[in-house]
Order: structure tokens, then sequence, then C-alpha cells
């Protein structure tokens, strides 16, 4: 398998407290509180109904295998054509991506190495962004069973003014209605979003054919 860690966490969010609150045409700080849980649950669900990260985080994607001879084994439901074949890319879940940190490689002593960056490259014109090898290039061998290889990113669109206001406008419509149904949240009730937010938010949905974020064996899959 492989995983993903949040080396970096955002410090920022989709909307700032005083966007929610001249939407919602609320004066004082009273609501202070309550709107900042709003704000931060409304960037969460953003998040997760795109794929995409939105203000700056870092990530460690942590891959078992790149070997050329992994076990053609296949992983969950699939809607479409998903044929393991040796890859010389690697998805980077939570794109846009705008920078690659580093990436190291563990022997099975944990004894890490940083891989030249002259090896790879970034693909940032796909979507979702793609780890990619250069020419002639080949992954490292000899690495451990588990989390052989690392690569640390930077993504998000970058502060709160950076996020596409499309984005924001779809985040402060759902805020608006989180706001209105307050009760019904400390009633336990599932809230779903309004289609306006829904509607707002839907191109920026990243989608694959596969279901299985894994795409065939260990490793997250490109071309």
């Amino acid at each position: 398998m492989a995983g993903l860690k949040v080396h970096t966490a955002q410090t920022d969010y989709v909307n700032s407290l005083a966007e929610i609150k001249t939407h919602l045409k609320i004066d004082g700080s009273d609501d202070d509180t309550a709107l900042g849980y709003i704000r931060i649950a409304v960037d969460s669900w953003a998040q997760q109904y795109t794929g995409r990260t939105m203000t700056t985080q870092t990530y460690e994607l942590f891959i078992d295998s790149v070997y050329d001879l992994d076990q053609k084994l296949i992983e969950g439901y699939y809607t479409g054509y998903d044929a393991n074949f040796p890859r010389k890319s690697i998805i980077l879940p939570k794109s846009p991506v705008s920078s690659i940190s580093h990436v190291k490689y563990y022997a099975d002593d944990d004894t890490a190495t940083t891989w030249a960056t002259s090896n790879y490259f970034l693909d940032t014109a796909s979507m979702p962004s793609m780890f990619t090898l250069r020419k002639g290039k080949t992954y490292p061998t000899g690495l451990r069973l588990t989390n052989g290889l690392e690569i640390k990113y930077v993504a998000g669109y970058g502060a709160s003014g950076d996020v596409p206001q499309q984005i924001k406008q779809g985040c402060l419509a759902y805020a608006s209605y989180l706001n209105e149904h307050r009760g019904d949240i400390l009633d336990g009730k599932n809230l779903t979003p309004p289609k306006v937010a829904t509607q707002l938010l839907s191109p920026f949905v990243i989608k694959n054919l596969s279901s299985n974020p894994y795409r065939g064996t260990s490793k997250y899959g490109g071309y």
C-alpha cells in the first residue's frame, strides 16, 4: 500500500472570517467562535468534495514499491479501463501541486538517500499533478518493503486570496446554510450542502476512471 501524511498543516482557509461575516451581514464579534468552526468545516468539505488542497499545505507521500516487476494485484472497484503497466509517473494526491521539496528513498536498514532532482520533474499540466521520471531515468532499487520511496511536496493555491473565486463563493453559500441551521447541527442532523454550493465547486472536482486511489498495485500510478 501507500500512505499520505500532512507534514505542514494549513494556516489559512478558503474564506477569511471577515469574508464570511460580510457575506452574512454580521457585525460585532459575538458570533466569531461559531463562525470560526463553520469556516473550518466548510474548508474541509470543499477539499473532500473536490479532492483538491485549497490553501498551502505540505504533504509526504510514501510509496511501498515502484519496481517494473510488481505483482499485478488489482484492488478496489473499477468503472473503466485501468491497466497496470510499469509506471513512469506517480499521481500526487491533493492537487494542485506547486513544488516538490525532495524525494528520498530508504534502504532496508532505514538509511535515507535524497534522490537528485535531475531524475524527475513535476507535471503541473495534468490534474491531478504528477511526479514524472525524466527520459532514460529509472526508479531507485533495493528499497525497503514498506514506505521505500518518499515524495515531499507543497500543494494548494496559496493563501485565501489565491483560491479561485468560484470556490470561495460556493463555500460562502455553504457557510450561510450552516449558519442558518446551527440548531440542526447540534441535533446531530446530517446537513446536505445546498445545490448552489455543489454546482459552483463541481467544475473543480478531480475525477478518475478508477475508484481505487492506488490505481492497481501499491503505487499511485500515472502513465
